[in-house]
């Protein structure tokens, strides 16, 4: 290494770090140390700076921001500080414009290799002798360089991956490295195969769905054109991957069939590259002339004829000694000479694809066509939204057209799906496909294709198949870096925002999004007309303005985009705020359990309160109280699984050994309310290791005994008795005298032990009327009706149990009212009261309905138990089809 030389960026950085999805350029003169030793040092260093003005003119040509040299190594990062859709694809590009520049500049006297990955990396500000980008990506694309050969480029898996279709690639290979037990997987840069990668997936069937509307008004713009012999301007406007080129394709095959046949020409604007701001008319003119990339400059002249001027389409120099501005008017007034003869001739239509990346000067001459060319012309220009926004005056002459595409409805989306398929396919993928792309056919393509390349979908025998899918399944680098490089088109302002707001949630509201962003003044009204954000009518909030964003892809990719520390800032201070305007009020728990969780998530907590360890344990009892608060009150609404998983969300948080003991003892509670009796043991064992204190230990046992005489069907397999008495004996050893313990465990022995449950349920009752709580002086009504019920006094059974349900207003719990409902349509029937006992199963049974598919076979159970004391044996046969339903919705 000869020197280190930071070099200035071309891109801003941000003040604050950011991660994006990136790719990291790594390249490195070989054997340059060795030859430099046989050279003065001023001759040495005038070689170096040649070579680093080389390579970094090919790197920005590309798009691509230098990050540094050293000596004679170089590194430059693509998509990263500002994001770009193709960074991968530049950045092999690039690779390619480099080996071909060292060799144009220094023939063979140099040779280099290039390592290239892409991956994940944080932004921010860079230290003296460091990058403005960091992460293992980096890493590997330094290793993937010192591991390439002399004139070679790697690129990782993930470079491949995103630049599919547009370059060959050689066989796959692994390197070594550092902490990568299986090495580094890549494969070497052949060629590139076009200037943009093509859309699409291999293998996948094009499809065309969903459009019909739009391309009668194209037909509906050519017919106009032909019939009035004159210029037509039509524009295209969507957002990136919507359809627009699938449309183009589709009105291409339509006018095939026209007669006479029209001449169709294309043209596209390139994002990035050098003497591009006339591509798109000058793949229009070799087309209709026949030029070939190789054809020498002289023969593209005498192609030209007398029109040599539209060589400056073309990069050739043809002005001689005219003014800069002349030859450009005289290059805009022989285009629209070219074109009115050609129309002269018949219908002429030109498509000028991805004018969002036009230069001026194209604009200009697209619009003057538009004006001045005589004849049956239709000029169609593909963009995306925000070109309306930079173009102001664009299609301001009554001649002219403007579509916008619109993401396909559900249903269109899924029979693209399908389309593209052809054949058999799982539904539930299919959903999930519909629902990640959100009506945009270049997403569902790349879901579709990230499936397959996991070899989670797979065609076997003329159908689709699928395996289970893992959770959270992550976007793919393709969608995600378009929405990135759309985001990153904003002010820091309006950016800030749409990232705070993406911490909020799908849904979000002005006021905590002001808050966020304190110190700046977004526009949430440019986010709307940028089609990113939506206004609803109505607010959940009252008094403030609420929000959606237009797709939830969108929003996670601004989430994505915080590193973080700064995510887990904005959660705390989003949740603060929610209680603050709430004041902690319940209907606000779920937000609150969420948000403070989020702000201390136990494998980020280190990195992000590293400073502050009072606010992590404020945070943490916050997340732990709200997570428990927001469960019980999904067990109430019966979503018993959304309340073990807030629940299991609050033991990765807590640190008490009580806390957690207490956290196991509700998710046992949770198991046992859908019968699930294993689960409900494993908890409350669970419970037991972590108790430490009299009071916790007695209220485990004591719930270990009461749900397991309760619920006796919720067992696979019945614990033994001893255990169970077990149970009970420890907890009434451990519960203090007038406690729910206690209650609790006699409530047990009276289902337990006939010949002590008399007395337990007398004990059980008094306690409970004394403690006043009205759950358990309905269970403890149930244990004395029980307990009559064992001896065979039937008459203050149903006495007990009707006492029990005059306590059935006070009662919320469902769970709680079914079993009421049963138990004393139980004690009828003892009584020979079929009637009203048939009327209770009923009000059992629309209960239970609204509970689990388990506490359904209860409902129908108990109607066919009853109809058996009762001998309706008719009523019974009846009941079969509804038994086999409900068994069948509980197994499935």
């Amino acid at each position: 290494m000869y020197l280190r030389l930071l070099l200035g960026q071309t891109s801003a950085v941000p003040d604050y770090s950011e991660r994006k999805l990136a790719t990291v350029l790594f390249a490195d003169l070989v054997d340059s140390t060795a030859a430099a030793g046989d050279q003065d040092p001023e001759r040495t260093r005038a070689r170096l700076e040649r070579f680093y003005d080389a390579m970094s003119a090919e790197i920005e040509a590309a798009g691509g921001t230098v990050e540094k040299f050293a000596g004679d190594a170089v590194m430059a990062a693509f998509g990263a500080p500002e994001a770009l859709e193709d960074h991968a694809e530049r950045a092999l590009h690039a690779a390619l414009s480099m080996q071909r520049r060292l060799a144009g500049t220094f023939g063979g006297e140099l040779a280099l290799r290039i390592g290239v990955n892409t991956g994940e990396v944080v932004v921010g500000r860079a230290r003296a002798d460091s990058s403005f980008v960091s992460g293992d990506v980096v890493n590997v694309a330094a290793r993937l360089e010192q591991a390439a050969a002399p004139g070679e480029i790697l690129a990782g898996e993930r470079t491949v991956s995103a630049a599919r279709g547009a370059f060959e690639f050689g066989e796959p290979a692994t390197v070594e490295a550092k902490g990568k037990a299986a090495g580094v997987g890549c494969r070497k840069v052949v060629r590139a195969l076009s200037l943009m990668r093509t859309r699409g997936v291999g293998g996948l069937a094009r499809a065309f769905v969903g459009r019909s509307e739009e391309l009668g008004r194209l037909r509906a713009a050519f017919d106009r054109a032909v019939e009035g012999a004159r210029p037509v301007l039509v524009t295209v406007i969507g957002d990136a991957g919507v359809g627009k080129t699938r449309l183009m394709r589709e009105l291409w095959e339509e006018l095939a069939d026209v007669q006479p046949q029209p001449m169709l020409r294309t043209g596209r604007c390139l994002a990035y590259g050098k003497g591009i701001t006339y591509w798109p008319l000058a793949e229009v003119l070799k087309e209709h002339l026949g030029i070939l990339e190789n054809d020498s400059p002289e023969d593209v002249r005498s192609a030209l004829g007398k029109r040599e001027i539209l060589g400056l389409t073309l990069g050739l120099d043809v002005t001689g000694d005219l003014h800069p501005l002349a030859a450009r008017d005289r290059l805009h007034a022989t285009w629209v000479e070219f074109l009115t003869e050609l129309a002269a001739q018949g219908p002429v239509v030109v498509l000028v694809e991805d004018v969002h990346w036009a230069e001026q000067r194209l604009l200009d001459l697209i619009e003057r066509l538009g004006r001045d060319v005589q004849g049956p012309l239709v000029l169609i220009a593909t963009a995306r939204p925000d070109f309306v926004e930079t173009r102001s005056a664009w299609s301001g002459r009554l001649d002219t057209e403007t579509i916008s595409l619109e993401p396909l409805s559900e249903d269109s989306a899924a029979s693209l799906v399908d389309s593209l398929l052809g054949g058999e396919f799982p539904p539930h993928v299919r959903s999930l496909v519909v629902e990640r792309s959100e009506g945009n056919p270049f997403f569902v393509e790349e879901v579709l294709g990230s499936l397959i390349d996991a070899g989670l979908l797979e065609l076997v025998n003329g159908g689709w198949h699928a395996k289970e899918l893992p959770p959270g399944f992550e976007i793919p680098d393709s969608v995600q870096a378009v929405l990135a490089a759309r985001i990153d088109l904003l002010t820091e302002a309006d950016k800030a925002a749409l990232q705070a707001a993406a911490v909020i949630g799908r849904v979000f509201w002005t006021g905590p999004v002001y808050e966020l962003v304190q110190g700046l003044e977004p526009d949430l009204h440019l986010l709307e007309s940028r089609d990113l954000i939506r206004r609803r009518s109505n607010s959940s909030l009252e008094g403030e303005v609420e929000y959606v964003f237009k797709h939830a892809l969108t929003r996670e990719v601004a989430y994505g985009g915080l590193t973080k520390a700064r995510r887990a800032h904005l959660h705390a201070r989003f949740a603060d705020w929610i209680y603050r305007l709430g004041e902690g009020r319940d209907e606000h728990a779920p937000l609150l359990a969420h948000h403070y969780a989020q702000a201390v998530r136990p494998e980020d907590a280190d990195l992000v309160w590293a400073d502050d360890d009072q606010e992590l344990e404020r945070l943490r009892v916050e997340a732990v109280t709200w997570l428990r608060r927001a469960a019980e009150l999904a067990i109430a609404r019966y979503e018993i699984e959304e309340a073990i998983a807030l629940l299991d969300r609050g033991l990765e948080l807590e640190a008490s050994e009580t806390g957690r003991a207490e956290l196991w003892r509700e998710i046992g509670r949770a198991d046992a309310l859908k019968y699930d009796g294993e689960a409900f043991w494993t908890a409350m064992q669970n419970s037991l290791k972590t108790c430490r204190d009299r009071s916790t230990c007695a209220d485990t046992y004591a719930e270990l005994a009461f749900q397991t005489a309760v619920r006796s069907a919720m067992w696979k397999r019945a614990p033994e008795n001893e255990l169970v008495q077990g149970w009970i004996e420890r907890a009434l050893e451990l519960a203090d005298p007038d406690s729910a313990a206690r209650v609790k465990a006699l409530i047990a022995r009276t289902f337990w032990d006939s010949a002590t449950g008399a007395d337990a349920a007398r004990e059980a009752s008094a306690i409970a009327e004394r403690v006043g709580n009205v759950d358990l002086r309905s269970f403890a009504f149930e244990a004395r009706s029980t307990a009559f019920f064992a001896a065979g006094h039937f008459a203050e059974a149903c006495d007990w149990s009707e006492r029990r349900l005059e306590l059935l207003n006070d009662i919320s719990d469902p769970d709680h009212r079914a079993m009421a409902y049963w138990s004393t349509a139980l004690a009828y029937a003892g009584r020979g009261r079929f009637r009203d006992a048939r009327r209770l199963t009923q009000l059992h049974g629309q209960v239970a309905s609204q509970l689990t598919p388990h506490h359904c076979v209860h409902a129908v159970g108990f109607r066919l138990l009853l109809e058996e004391l009762a001998g309706g044996w008719s009523a019974a046969r009846d009941l079969t089809g509804e038994a086999e339903r409900v068994v069948a919705a509980n197994t499935a």
